[in-house]
């Protein structure tokens, strides 16, 4: 009985399901070679693995081929660089693409600057922004495709005088159109059609993915100096192909940033035409070249800038020199490593880098002077750069010294900032920039001094 007790208790007992048993399917066998498998009947597998390295996980046989010269000089390019260890390429294979995007640039701006702009296509300037951030930003090895966006622009221009002009011309019995009526028709090809419209809140609207002129094709929603771009672009191309009636043209307006009583920031506003000449309203500029690329980059600087951004000054300054006058008695706002900018309101970490990338191109494009050099410099001391810092700032002194800062023109931004009317924070707020300014341009003569005396006669840092 006990045997018979015991082989019941190691009998399995069959499970009950609840619905239909399914059935498991057989399991796949690889027809690959595996290492040490192969078997006396399997001499003609033998044969075709004789020649072969054992590679991979799964212990498969594969002929080991050479990479051409092209593909090992990509293979040793990536490297692992950066605080996080992000595979990267070296910097001979990215560079060539930035040098080429600020040339042109800088090219197309001078040629606006000199009257031999006409030439210019501002659809490939503004992708010139793109081209160089994107080189620079991701480290790689293959140029932004900027070709196809133009080429997008251009298709954008083909469809329209493919379709809609001709079917306007038919509705007006064939006759001629007008510059209004082709501005009405392109506006309506642009923002209704196709549907390109400009963010719907301000805090979107200092976004890089709503600026770079390639993504607001793509994406159809972009800030309005990118939206003056193209629509600048697509008036260029309507008068090459001798759509807009000869002796006239076409106007790109956006509008200024305002002063008055009024407080808040109201929301971003497609641009708008009119002819050349016409009467426009009081709140309206007309968007140049040059002034659409600078606006791009400044909403770039503003997007990638570390510190809290005062929308009554319309500048991050403030912080930024307070934190490279003060940083020894307060680490907040001060770079840490490869994280960022220790903020103690406000976004986290900003991108110092591309920050000043953004106010380089800036300076550059206002010839070498102006604000953009204390900005400049004061980012160069938060990089580490100290020689660099002195060289902006004693610029940037010298330039206000000389009358530049009462010459400069007014800013010119493409959202109705109606705030910062109080002048008395107005100057308190100037009286702190200034006081954090000189102290800090102490401390870097200071440093300059003591590497210079280091360098002469051995004196370490810190003993003058």
């Amino acid at each position: 009985a006990l045997l018979m007790a015991h082989a019941s208790l190691s009998t399995p007992v069959a499970r009950v399901g609840l619905g239909a048993r399914k059935t498991r399917a057989p399991r796949r066998v690889s027809t690959v070679a595996r290492a040490g498998k192969t078997g006396a009947g399997d001499d003609g597998d033998a044969d075709d693995t004789a020649g072969g390295k054992f590679m991979g996980r799964r212990g498969t046989y594969r002929k080991e081929v050479e990479d051409d010269a092209e593909t090992a000089a990509a293979r040793s390019s990536v490297k692992q660089q950066g605080g996080f260890g992000k595979p990267v390429t070296a910097k001979e294979t990215w560079q060539p693409f930035q040098r080429t995007a600020r040339a042109g640039l800088l090219e197309a701006a001078e040629g606006e600057r000199t009257g031999s702009g006409e030439s210019r296509d501002l659809v490939l300037t503004s992708l010139y922004i793109s081209m160089e951030d994107d080189a620079f930003k991701s480290r790689t090895a293959v140029c932004l495709p900027i070709a196809a966006y133009v080429k997008r622009v251009d298709k954008l221009m083909d469809e329209f005088t493919a379709r809609e002009l001709p079917a306007l011309v038919e509705s007006k019995g064939g006759a001629a159109l007008t510059t209004p009526e082709i501005i009405e028709a392109l506006e309506t090809h642009l923002f209704v059609t196709n549907k390109y419209a400009p963010p719907k809140g301000w805090r979107e609207l200092y976004s890089p993915y709503r600026t770079y002129f390639h993504n607001v094709v793509a994406q159809k929603v972009g800030i309005p100096a990118t939206l003056a771009a193209l629509y600048i672009g697509c008036v260029d191309r309507l008068r090459a192909k001798g759509v807009i009636p000869e002796g006239e043209g076409i106007d790109v307006l956006i509008r200024p940033k305002a002063r008055n009583g009024l407080a808040g920031v109201t929301a971003p506003v497609a641009p708008w035409g009119v002819p050349s000449g016409a009467k426009r309203p009081a709140n309206s500029v007309v968007c140049t070249h040059n002034m659409a690329l600078k606006l791009q980059l400044a909403a770039l600087k503003r997007a990638y800038w570390p510190w809290e951004w005062d929308d009554s000054r319309d500048s991050g300054v403030l912080l930024a020199v307070e934190a490279a006058a003060y940083g020894d008695e307060n680490r907040m706002n001060t770079a840490a490593g490869f994280v960022g900018i220790i903020q103690p309101s406000g976004r986290p970490f900003g991108d110092l880098p591309m920050a000043i990338l953004a106010t380089e191109r800036l300076l550059q494009l206002d010839g070498g002077e102006g604000y953009e050099q204390r900005d400049l410099g004061v980012l160069m001391f938060h990089d580490g750069k100290i020689k660099e810092a002195l060289e902006h700032l004693e610029a940037f002194e010298l330039w206000r010294e000389g009358g530049g800062d009462d010459a400069a023109p007014n800013l010119v931004s493409d959202v109705l900032n109606a705030g910062g009317t109080d002048a008395v924070l107005a100057a308190e707020l100037q009286v702190r920039e200034d006081e954090a300014l000189a102290k800090l341009m102490l401390d870097l003569r200071r440093m300059a001094l003591e590497e210079a005396l280091a360098e002469e006669g051995g004196i370490k840092s810190g003993d003058v």
